[in-house]
């Protein structure tokens, strides 16, 4: 009795029967090569993560170490910058002559003046 019933249940579920025994058979083979790939798939993950980490920090060490350059080099040249004179205003200084830089016996001092020539 229980066999007839059983068959009379394969024939009227011929392809939930095929199915099953399907999985049955692939699943342990599945198992056997899916494993592998989803290990070797979330070590690549761990891998790219573990990655743009560090190229972040790299990252925020560079922009800080160029916050310090860029700080320390306006500290630096802050001693130039005069606030109260105009940007664009020439300022002339003359300065006073200094002293004879050669001995009189060394030789004559020549003045020169330069001339324009016309060329026709």
């Amino acid at each position: 009795m229980f066999w007839s019933e059983l068959w009379d249940f394969v024939k009227r579920n011929i392809f939930a029967i095929v199915l099953i025994v399907t999985l049955v058979v692939a699943v342990p083979w599945s198992i056997i090569f899916i494993l592998p790939v989803a290990f070797l798939l979330l070590l690549l993950l761990v891998v790219l993560w573990r990655v743009r980490r560090q190229q972040q920090k790299i990252y925020d060490e560079a922009r800080r170490q160029a916050g310090e350059r860029e700080q320390q080099q306006q500290s630096q040249h802050s001693w130039w910058r005069r606030e109260n004179k105009n940007e664009g205003k020439v300022t002339v200084v003359q300065t006073e002559p200094t002293e004879q830089r050669v001995s009189d016996d060394v030789g004559e001092y020549v003045d020169f003046k330069e001339v324009k020539e016309d060329k026709n």
